[in-house]
């Protein structure tokens, strides 16, 4: 799945824009008991739901201009679809989308944190 605006990146990817990006920002947007079971390293939980206007986002990311990942349980979830659509929307530059989400980190072995 692909979102206008956003870049889609898969796990290898998202290793590479953490290696590469200080200032990344990572979102789960996943349920409480989700993000608390395992999350990537460093990400935030921000669901899609509470993301209710741009000051929300704000809170979480400094500039529209730094990178911001958005990812959730895999394609089937669409709630990192809905919060990256919502980034965009508000102006945010540098989105990036994890679409195959947890269900590929998991299943790729990588690690998590918060288990």
């Amino acid at each position: 799945m692909t979102i206008k605006g956003a870049t889609t990146v898969d796990a290898d990817g998202v290793v590479k824009l953490i290696e590469a990006n200080a200032n990344l920002v990572i979102l789960d947007n996943r349920k409480e008991g989700d993000y608390a079971a395992g999350h990537i390293e460093g990400a935030v939980r921000l669901i899609d739901t509470d993301i209710t206007g741009p000051d929300v986002l704000a809170k979480h990311i400094a500039a529209k201009t730094n990178p911001a990942l958005f990812y959730c349980n895999g394609v089937k979830c669409g709630r990192a679809a809905a919060a990256a659509g919502k980034a965009i929307e508000y102006g945010y530059s540098k989105v990036y989308y994890y679409a195959l989400g947890m269900d590929e980190w998991k299943a790729k072995g990588l690690p998590l944190v918060g288990k």
